[in-house]
């Protein structure tokens, strides 16, 4: 009985972590404090490092959350494919902020 409700814990835990740091990724990458004449010129002229400056902030933003898994892990005593988390968040952040500055949503 113990064993199933630290599993269903654990298994909630992991998923609030993962659903509140999509989301936050995803309301981060449309994060601009400029003006949209800015975001225009800034997109037709500094296109590639535009990207992967984005994508390095929203990397380190999703760190915190890979960092939140991970300590919930070592809690639980759960082995974690750290390696494979973080180069899907780093394939996810890119994809994202490729999709978000080529206007496709």
């Amino acid at each position: 009985m113990e064993y199933t409700y630290k599993t269903n814990t654990f298994f909630l835990l992991k998923t609030v972590i993962y659903t509140i740091g999509f989301l936050s990724l995803i309301a981060m990458s449309r994060l601009w404090i400029g003006s949209n004449e800015n975001w225009n010129q800034m997109i037709e002229n500094d296109f590639i490092p535009a990207l992967i400056v984005r994508s390095i902030f929203l990397t380190l933003a999703g760190l915190l959350f890979l960092g939140l898994s991970s300590i919930v892990n070592k809690i639980y005593r759960k082995e974690s494919p750290f390696l494979k988390e973080l180069v899907i968040l780093l394939l996810f952040s890119f994809t994202l902020n490729v999709i978000l500055m080529l206007g496709l949503i």
